[in-house]
């Protein structure tokens, strides 16, 4: 489920906002495929609807006018299967939140929020070639040592730029000023006589100057498996892009912290996305992600290759080819990929139809 919600986030740029004052919209992405997996434990596998470029969401969101410039928000956001039509979590358990905005002063919001590694270090960091970042190239690899807190092997997104919601969480968001954004977040962790028992906190930064764009990011959640809730993930970030003609060029570091085992993975990506027409995209990464000596130096690095087409602004299809390759004794996983393999490489290969309305 942790894996599901995850790759919820990264659907968020392919769905139109509300373009009405005072509106309320529903929307939705409905998306599914096939993945083959040449080793999971051992063996080849085939698995119906990965959902890899995008799941299957709707939710509702929404604006009214207050006056002098000033807005109320909100967002209720939901994932379902393409299997059997089942809500996956709670209905809206995504991303909900209400608050307001102001257009000198910031959005300040209330809810169960994604968190700045996602904002900054995903949607602000990719921009425009966002919607053909395929999740299957995010975070996963031989680290079910770094412990993170309900995740499939301990590692999934480890990073959370897939995205994670915090719950109970307070997000401040600053209006533009030049180009440089930054924002803030806090979760509280609801423990009676401990006020940052199992809480997070979260912190985000965007300079956009001409055709380059900084980022910087940072989030630390506290779960309550972790030390009784006195410990946690600790995740920080940096990220630049550049947009050459049809191109979008990207570089991203990550570093992730088991503070309560002193466990950490650095990650080191680079990515191109370039549109050869108007309807073809491609998207090529490469990232290499390292452990520490807690984790006795594990290190995997892995390949991806996505091609879209789309036939319109809302009806797409895409493929998706991804190599891992684990140092040692580490054991391959890539991302969405239902287990890890019985040895050092996995190869994943997709193809899905998707549909955002």
């Amino acid at each position: 489920m942790r894996r599901l919600k995850a790759i919820a986030a990264c659907s968020v740029g392919l769905v139109g906002a509300a373009h009405a004052e005072g509106s309320v919209q529903a929307y939705g992405i409905v998306n599914t495929g096939v993945m083959y997996v040449s080793n999971q434990g051992g063996s080849s596998n085939l698995v119906a609807d990965p959902g890899t470029q995008a799941p299957t969401l709707f939710g509702f969101r929404g604006t009214e006018a207050l006056g002098g410039g000033l807005q109320a928000v909100f967002k209720l956001q939901g994932q379902f299967s393409m299997k059997n039509g089942q809500s996956i979590g709670n209905l809206f358990g995504h991303e909900s939140y209400v608050g307001l905005r102001d257009d000198k002063l910031g959005t300040l919001t209330l809810g169960n929020q994604i968190d700045f590694m996602f904002y900054s270090l995903a949607l602000d960091h990719w921009g425009s070639a966002f919607p053909f970042i395929n999740c299957i190239s995010l975070r996963q690899g031989p680290f079910s040592g770094l412990g993170v807190p309900n995740t499939p092997g301990g590692s999934f997104d480890f990073d959370r730029v897939a995205g994670l919601a915090m719950p109970n969480s307070v997000k401040y968001q600053s209006p533009d000023f030049g180009g440089l954004s930054v924002g803030a977040q806090y979760s509280l962790g609801g423990q009676p006589g401990s006020f940052g028992n199992s809480s997070g906190q979260s912190a985000g930064v965007n300079y956009h100057v001409g055709n380059l764009r900084l980022n910087g990011a940072y989030t630390y959640v506290k779960y309550p498996q972790l030390n009784a809730g006195n410990d946690g993930i600790r995740n920080f970030g940096l990220g630049a892009s550049y947009v050459i003609g049809p191109a979008v060029a990207a570089l991203m570091y990550t570093n992730t912290e088991n503070t309560a085992t002193g466990a950490r993975v650095a990650v080191y990506e680079g990515d191109v996305t370039w549109a050869f027409s108007p309807a073809w995209h491609l998207n090529a990464a490469y990232q290499y992600m390292k452990g520490n000596d807690t984790l006795d130096r594990q290190s995997a690095m892995q390949g991806t290759l996505t091609l879209l087409y789309s036939f319109s602004k809302r009806t797409s299809v895409y493929t998706d080819l991804v190599y891992q390759k684990a140092s040692g004794a580490g054991k391959a996983w890539i991302s969405l990929a239902p287990g890890p393999s019985s040895g050092a490489t996995q190869v994943a290969a997709n193809i899905g139809v998707l549909h955002a309305f």
